[in-house]
């Protein structure tokens, strides 16, 4: 076997690693918009980071966990993988290609609280509203639909009242 070695060959194509998290909470989702987008498609993001290589073992749901609790102040529950996309690399990243993984999870606990140091807004927007044609990039409505497919209907905010009366007289 003959391998040919070009001069566009020189350098290794390098590629970044995006995780990102989906986050559910009474039938609406998390949507942040950070100071520098990290996702395709305009100022639409979801809370996450790019990984290097220094970052430790567990290092994706370990470091997912913590930038969501710096970036909005939230806990989250268990870390699905729903999708995952590849696109070019921004000119001034350094990489060639980039690979975004998001996770789909239930929110725990914690008040809505963006770090403006790192994000710009944040809003808990409805998933009607998500899945609108046109309203929110594709990716995002391909992650909701997916998420609710594998998950299944959000638990309802408050169990029903119920009929029963204790403590009544008749």
């Amino acid at each position: 076997m003959t391998s040919i070695h070009t001069a566009d060959q020189t350098a290794p194509a390098t590629f970044q690693l995006g995780v990102f998290a989906l986050i559910r909470h009474q039938g609406a989702y998390l949507i942040v918009r950070p100071h520098e987008p990290l996702l395709p498609g305009g100022d639409h993001g979801l809370p996450g980071l790019l990984l290097g290589l220094s970052s430790g073992q567990n290092l994706v749901e370990m470091n997912l966990r913590r930038v969501i609790r710096e970036q909005v102040k939230l806990v989250v529950s268990d870390l699905k993988l729903i999708g995952s996309h590849a696109s070019r690399g921004p000119q001034d990243s350094g990489a060639d290609a980039r690979l975004n993984m998001i996770f789909g999870t239930e929110y725990s606990a914690g008040i809505l609280a963006p770090d403006p140091d790192l994000i710009t807004a944040a809003d808990w927007i409805p998933q009607r509203e998500l899945l609108e044609a046109g309203a929110y990039p594709e990716w995002l409505a391909a992650a909701v639909r997916e998420f609710e497919t594998t998950q299944g209907a959000a638990a309802p905010a408050e169990p029903a009242p119920s009929r029963l009366r204790f403590g009544r007289r008749r």
